[in-house]
């Protein structure tokens, strides 16, 4: 495989990831119905906080699929980065002394 196939790769790789994972969270998260916490055998106490505010419970789905997101994400902006590093060594001129 040559330097061009596997930059194109790479950037399908690196945005099929981040599109997937986008896609997981989106799902996991409206998709998924809420968790319900039913019937407790004890009454909690009235000045008690069971949950801290904005406290949000997501699935594990939803947990992977921002991870997913994130890796390609990341790895976009490598390749992004060395793609523009590349181009600024090409287009430098020789100086002369």
């Amino acid at each position: 495989m040559n330097r061009s196939r596997a930059a194109t790769a790479a950037w399908v790789a690196a945005g099929a990831l981040t599109i997937a994972g986008a896609v997981m969270t989106t799902w996991a998260v409206v998709a998924t119905p809420s968790a319900t916490f039913g019937w407790f055998a004890y009454q909690p106490l009235a000045s008690s906080v069971l949950f801290p505010p904005g406290f949000v419970m997501l699935s594990h789905a939803a947990v992977f699929g921002t991870f997913v997101t994130i890796v390609g994400l990341l790895t976009l902006s490598f390749l992004l980065g060395r793609h523009l590093g590349r181009a600024h060594t090409r287009h430098e001129q020789p100086t002369d002394s």
